[in-house]
C-alpha cells in the first residue's frame, strides 16, 4: 500500500476513511473488519488483533477511530448496571483507552486518536429495523449520546495531552450549529462519509 496513513478501528474508521486517496482503512489489508463493534475502553482486550495490524503497517501514522460504541451503548448501560456515575465512566474509557495507546507509542506505532464522531439519528425507519437485529440494549437518548461524547471527547483532549498522544480534534467542523452531524457527510444513520478524511487532512498535521 503506498498510502502513509490508516485508519484503525470500528465501523466508523472504514466509512470515515473507505476508498480515499490518502488514507486507507486497515480493512483493505484483510479483506474485513478485524475491530468492528470493539469499545474503546475494551480494546487491551483485542491486542492481538491490534498488533497484527500494526506490525504490517510499520513507519505509517495510524488514526484510531474508536468510541461511537462505548457511547452508543455501554456508558448508560453500566451506569444503570453499577450505579457508577456517568463521570466516572467516561473518564474511565478516556483513561484506559489513552493509556493503552501510550504503550502501543512507546513501542514505535505512530497513533493519533480520533475524536469520537457525532452521535447518529438512531430513530430512522433504516435505524429502527437495524436495531431489532441486535442483542444489547439501547438505552441513551439522543440528547444523551450527544452529551457523552462532547465530554468524552474533551477527556481524551486531556488525556491525550498529558501523554502526548496526538489528538485528531475536528469534531467542530462535522456538526452543524445545532450540534447535528453536517448534512453533507452522513452515509447513514450511524456513519459519516469519506468526506471525514478530507477534513482530518486540513485540519490535522501527520508530521
Amino acid at each position: 500500500m503506498h498510502r502513509r496513513i490508516f485508519a484503525i478501528g470500528d465501523s466508523h474508521s472504514l466509512r470515515c476513511f473507505e476508498n480515499h486517496p490518502d488514507i486507507a482503512d486497515s480493512t483493505v489489508l484483510f479483506g474485513h473488519n478485524k475491530l468492528d463493534g470493539k469499545t474503546a475502553f475494551n480494546l487491551p482486550r483485542h491486542d492481538k488483533k491490534i498488533q497484527k495490524i500494526s506490525n504490517a503497517l510499520p513507519d505509517r501514522h495510524l488514526i484510531f477511530v474508536f468510541g461511537e460504541v462505548d457511547i452508543r451503548i455501554h456508558i448508560k448501560y453500566k451506569n444503570q448496571q453499577t450505579g457508577i456515575p456517568i463521570s466516572e465512566l467516561i473518564r474511565n474509557t478516556a483513561d484506559r483507552y489513552t493509556g493503552y495507546v501510550e504503550a502501543l507509542r512507546r513501542q514505535g506505532n505512530n497513533i493519533h486518536v480520533f475524536n469520537v464522531i457525532p452521535t447518529g439519528n438512531f430513530s430512522t425507519p433504516e435505524a429502527r429495523r437495524w436495531k431489532k437485529t441486535l442483542c444489547y440494549p439501547f438505552l441513551a437518548s439522543r440528547e444523551e449520546r450527544t452529551d457523552y461524547t462532547e465530554r468524552l471527547n474533551r477527556e481524551l483532549a486531556d488525556y491525550c495531552r498529558l501523554r502526548d498522544i496526538p489528538f485528531i480534534d475536528i469534531y467542530n467542523h462535522l456538526v452543524d450549529a445545532n450540534g447535528r452531524r453536517k448534512k453533507e457527510l452522513i452515509y447513514d444513520f450511524s456513519h459519516l462519509n469519506n468526506t471525514t478524511a478530507d477534513l482530518v487532512l486540513q485540519h490535522h498535521s501527520f508530521t
